[in-house]
């Protein structure tokens, strides 16, 4: 009998897909990084003002606050590109979605690398920024779609993953192009990479949930079968029918309104304070001041001058951005195995821990100690918050408020990026070298809260998570808040006896849990509790 497809890990076609929906993200990170290495040279005019042309060397902001706001419109184009784009994923599909968007790119790199006056820049940085925004929430909800729960324990982390890989090609093209004028090229290729994300995305399936949920059955369980290839998929297709059919009887899909005030059949409180709050601590942990201004920041103990371009502090950049991707893709494959809670938590701590590092390093005026925790923030960041609160959403969420719970959880992200982007250079001015000592404070609140109220969502079932999980905001501390992992299912043979636990890259599909029976649903024929509870929510 072939195998159950619930059981597999990762598939070369799921890699493939989730890797084209992933070009708008790298574009994401192109365009947050893009501001870094070449931020003294359009901000203070540091290789002099001259005009090639119609077009000048620099856009001279004088002041640290407007500047912060040029940055942090990007965060708020991201925004408006994460509430636009739920209702056009919920009619159109995700094919539509990550493809046409993308075309905004396009429009945002001719005003970028056309510029001559801020108001300018800051059009084009909103409109990369709407295009960035669609893209990171389709993104998640597209590779929850496609995955096995043992698959999405992995893939989970790929809207980071492709942001850093973004940031870190893009600081390494920085080096080369910050000087000007040759700095407008830098800016005119995330419109290179809006045209490419529009050509090849249609060559990947759309996901088989959203196919079910449109009523169309035979494209969806076509779609299924090239993501599980060579294995048994109608247990798997049955059950997404079932539940999309037991969601359509009790409501349809619900928007970020009716979801923020709690208008749906689940009491999905819980989840939205868990994904709320995880994406707003991952932005108020102190990632962006480093993304933004960590040239700025190592250039204060360096003391390079920012006109000899590559200083020491852009390649020292460069260098914190190649180990971001690096550890993104580590902590991608640790949290595989140790799970999300503990992940958080352990990289809030030690992201606290060196916010209180880089303080005595700059007070002392030490370059290796400022560089080496500035390094290890950003490495313990990638670990951990950074890969794991674009997945809670998706993680956490009935199918019926999955992209307006990631909508909104997107969005306080983006909100949150703005107001650091905006903070950071009169925070900065204001504390000095104290300034790392905010986000200390941040990060140990964040592992609390961690700690306290979120859930263990590594190898779950979404079904099983909503079920438990849908009671009003509760603490997750004891048994009764604990579900079994699939992987945990899938060690017991037809004989009872223990058997190796299957890999999590495997290329040949993983043994069926039973040999020769079909595998049972994940739903049972009785209602399921927490779908159809008779009692009402409560907090």
């Amino acid at each position: 009998m072939p195998v159950d497809s619930r059981t597999l890990g990762v598939t070369p076609f799921q890699a493939y897909c989730a890797g084209l929906a992933a070009i708008g993200s790298f574009n994401f990170g192109w365009n947050i990084g893009s501001v870094n290495i070449p931020g003294d040279v359009l901000q203070n005019c540091v290789t002099g003002r001259k005009y090639y042309g119609p077009f000048p060397s620099c856009i001279f902001v004088g002041s640290n606050t407007v500047w912060g706001i040029v940055v942090g419109s990007y965060a708020l184009g991201a925004f408006g590109g994460a509430v636009i784009s739920n209702p056009v994923i919920d009619r159109m599909g995700y094919k539509f979605t990550l493809s046409w968007f993308a075309l905004l790119n396009v429009a945002g790199a001719l005003l970028l690398s056309l510029t001559t006056k801020i108001p300018q820049f800051i059009i084009g940085r909103i409109l990369v920024g709407v295009a960035a925004g669609a893209a990171n929430n389709a993104l998640s909800t597209y590779v929850s779609d496609i995955t096995t729960p043992r698959a999405r324990t992995i893939m989970g982390g790929m809207v980071q993953l492709a942001c850093n890989l973004g940031i870190m090609v893009d600081n390494a093209c920085a080096l080369g192009l910050a000087p000007p004028p040759r700095w407008r090229i830098l800016f005119s290729i995330t419109g290179a990479l809006g045209l490419l994300n529009f050509i090849l995305f249609p060559f990947a399936k759309e996901s088989p949930k959203w196919l079910i949920s449109k009523g169309r059955h035979e494209e969806a369980r076509e779609s299924l079968q090239c993501f599980r290839k060579g294995t048994y998929i109608d247990d798997e297709f049955d059950e997404m029918v079932r539940i999309d059919r037991i969601n359509k009887e009790r409501t349809d899909d619900v928007n970020v309104i009716q979801l923020m005030r709690g208008d749906t059949p689940d009491n999905l409180r819980h989840q939205l304070l868990c994904v709320s709050s995880l994406l707003f601590f991952q932005q108020f942990s102190g990632i962006n001041a480093v993304i933004f201004y960590s040239t700025s920041i190592i250039n204060k103990s360096t003391g390079g001058n920012p006109a000899n371009i590559p200083t020491l502090a852009q390649i020292l950049s460069f260098l914190i951005s190649v180990a971001a991707f690096v550890f993104t893709f580590f902590g991608m494959l640790v949290g595989a195995y140790v799970g999300r809670r503990k992940l958080l938590i352990f990289s809030h701590m030690m992201m606290a821990i060196f916010s209180g590092i880089i303080v005595p390093g700059s007070v002392r005026n030490v370059a290796a100690l400022v560089v080496v925790a500035v390094f290890c923030f950003n490495a313990f960041f990638n670990v951990g918050v950074g890969p794991i609160p674009w997945a809670t959403a998706s993680e956490m969420t009935p199918r019926y408020a999955m992209t307006a719970m990631s909508g909104i959880g997107t969005g306080i992200g983006y909100i949150s990026t703005f107001a650091i982007g905006v903070i950071f250079p009169p925070l900065n001015n204001w504390w000095g070298n104290y300034t790392f000592l905010f986000f200390l404070v941040w990060n140990v609140i964040a592992a609390l809260f961690v700690y306290f109220l979120v859930p263990e969502t590594r190898d779950r079932p979404i079904e099983e998570t909503v079920r438990l999980h849908s009671c009003g905001i509760h603490l997750v501390l004891g048994s009764k808040w604990e579900t079994e992992p699939v992987t945990k299912l899938a060690d017991v043979g037809d004989e009872g006896i223990p058997s190796a636990a299957p890999s999590l890259l495997a290329d040949e599909p993983v043994p069926s849990l039973l040999a020769d029976e079909p595998v049972p649903s994940l739903l049972a024929d009785e209602p399921v509790p927490s779908l159809l509870a008779d009692e009402p929510p409560k907090l």
